[in-house]
């Protein structure tokens, strides 16, 4: 961490600051909550809804209890900037950024067919992760930690949500076969 370079022009500084609001319970959980409620109520996708809230507050729940539990210190190499409370380990923008950022990534890649989310998911985490460190927040195996966390949270909701899943896709090619008139019908979500 003594190797960061931590002279940074103000605009990727300001950055570092920033951007890191995104990858919090604080900011995600409201916005994924609104997405869901407006998902469930608009386009009747509470299977939708339902997964994403599960992995936010899933990942919240699983963050606080494991920093409660491990309450480990925060480097103090230098002065704390930016947004940090509770323990150190494990990071939570890593836990929450890993199950959230890539379980809409996921969705939308898999209702929609698109493939930038990823991409954009990856980015997001890779630039707040590294803010972490560079803001001295986080040790390294912090952030490693969560990561690790964050994936295997992400794991279990894909995989505790796949019966769901797998019955909707049913449903869909049962309506598809008997209405011969929807053609390349992906999913029943509208843009």
């Amino acid at each position: 961490m003594l190797s960061l370079d931590r002279s940074a022009p103000r605009v990727v500084d300001w950055v570092m600051l920033a951007l890191p609001w995104l990858g919090t319970n604080l900011t995600l959980a409201p916005i994924i909550g609104a997405f869901s409620l407006w998902l469930w109520r608009r386009h009747g996708r509470g299977d939708l809804a339902l997964q994403l809230m599960v992995t936010v507050v899933g990942g919240l729940i699983l963050n606080a209890v494991l920093k409660d539990v491990l309450n480990r210190s925060r480097p103090q190499l230098w002065e704390h900037r930016g947004q940090y409370a509770w323990a150190a380990y494990p990071s939570g923008h890593a836990i929450v950024g890993v199950a959230v950022f890539f379980m809409v990534a996921r969705l939308l890649r898999r209702e929609r067919g698109w493939r930038w989310p990823l991409v954009a998911a990856t980015t997001l985490l890779a630039v707040s992760l590294y803010s972490r460190l560079y803001l001295g927040v986080h040790w390294p195996t912090d952030v490693i930690g969560g990561l690790l966390m964050g994936g295997v949270w992400l794991g279990s909701v894909i995989v505790a949500f796949r019966p769901i899943e797998r019955r909707r896709a049913a449903l869909n090619r049962q309506t598809v076969e008997s209405n011969p008139t929807v053609v390349g019908h992906r999913s029943t979500m509208k843009a």
